[in-house]
């Protein structure tokens, strides 16, 4: 495997769902349509969007995770160079967990609350092969607690000894997501799929594991990260990359400096519009509104541009725009790209 290569590569991923309830009448279905983007090796690339724009939709299309109603249309989801969408369901099972582990958005529901956080962690252990397959009491047992406590201590938990045998509402939500980070790093993961990790925690503490993040990878060679976020603030914070998503598409994407510092796209803009005030909580995520159909752009309808004259912007209701280059490595879907700066201002 060539090191240059992206450790993940997600190329014209569709996804649908068998009924289209989730999109209004006349609108494009729910689902993802031909998404695509890079994970290279040691990087952390944001994946921005409101709520209902498919970040969580790619995350489990990316590990074959999909709820009943859902299936994939067609694309590759290319692992170390390996489509996991042409694998069978036990060579996917064998790339979770160990390959690409997800830290999932709710730790309250996603961690047991009638097991210790020592009994989790050691299921973990054991689902990655670093404990033996005996009955979880008895490989805490032989093997001692120790696996157990270098990953509290490796995400910093305080007094691990003590946490071991703490249940999760004896915890604070701060605590629980590093716990859930420890879980996803049991089987040593080339891959991490963080599902807003931060998402209703205190600013000092998002601050806290966004750095903790950010050392995780930096001190584990060529270790990723995907970071599912609303807030494009807070990707900022960590990501190289930034690949923004709007009802099932990628609309903008390149490295952060680009996409921050130039924005193409009228969405983008608007995200950035909503960035708080240094200090202040995080907004909370919006969910996105009825696309247009897919016959135009899936913004036309919300966009300020064309609202602004809507008989200038003709194309946008009767064409799909493709997300083309703004330069080397920037691109974006749409026909007027940055018209309307950040500050409200022309180009």
């Amino acid at each position: 495997m060539d090191p240059a290569e992206p450790l993940l590569s997600v190329r014209q991923l569709s996804t649908r769902f068998e009924n289209d309830s989730m999109a209004g009448a006349g609108t494009a279905p729910a689902g993802l349509d031909a998404v695509s983007f890079d994970v290279p090796r040691g990087a952390i690339v944001g994946l921005v969007g409101d709520s209902g724009s498919g970040k969580s939709l790619t995350a489990l299309s990316i590990l074959g995770l999909l709820p009943p109603a859902a299936h994939i249309l067609g694309g590759q989801v290319l692992f170390e160079g390996r489509d996991l969408l042409a694998a069978s369901e036990a060579e996917r099972r064998a790339v979770r967990g160990r390959g690409i582990a997800m830290i999932f958005q709710e730790p309250a529901t996603a961690l047991s609350p009638v097991h210790s956080v020592g009994w989790q962690l050691a299921m973990a252990l054991r689902a990655g092969g670093q404990l033996r397959p005996l009955g979880l009491l008895e490989s805490m047992r032989r093997a001692g607690r120790a696996p157990a406590l270098e990953l509290l201590s490796r995400v910093e938990l305080p007094e691990p000894e003590r946490l071991l045998d703490l249940y999760p509402h004896q915890l604070s939500a701060g605590m629980r997501r590093r716990v859930m980070i420890a879980m996803a790093l049991a089987c040593r993961p080339s891959l991490l799929i963080a599902d807003e990790p931060t998402t209703g925690l205190d600013a000092p503490i998002q601050a806290q594991i966004l750095d903790l993040l950010g050392r995780l990878v930096a001190g584990s060679p060529g270790c990723s990260v995907i970071f599912i976020t609303h807030d494009l603030c807070v990707a900022a914070e960590v990501a190289s990359e930034i690949v923004v998503l709007y009802a099932g598409q990628v609309v903008e994407a390149g490295p952060t400096r680009s996409v921050l510092g130039r924005p193409q796209h009228p969405y983008t803009i608007g995200l950035l519009q909503n960035i708080p005030d240094h200090g202040a909580a995080s907004p909370p995520s919006q969910r996105v509104r009825g696309a247009s159909p897919e016959r135009g752009c899936r913004f036309a309808e919300h966009c300020p541009q064309r609202r602004s004259d809507p008989d200038r912007f003709l194309r946008c209701a009767a064409e799909s725009p493709l997300l083309e280059p703004a330069d080397a490595r920037h691109r974006s879907r749409c026909f007027y790209p940055r018209l309307t700066g950040p500050d409200g201002a022309g180009p």
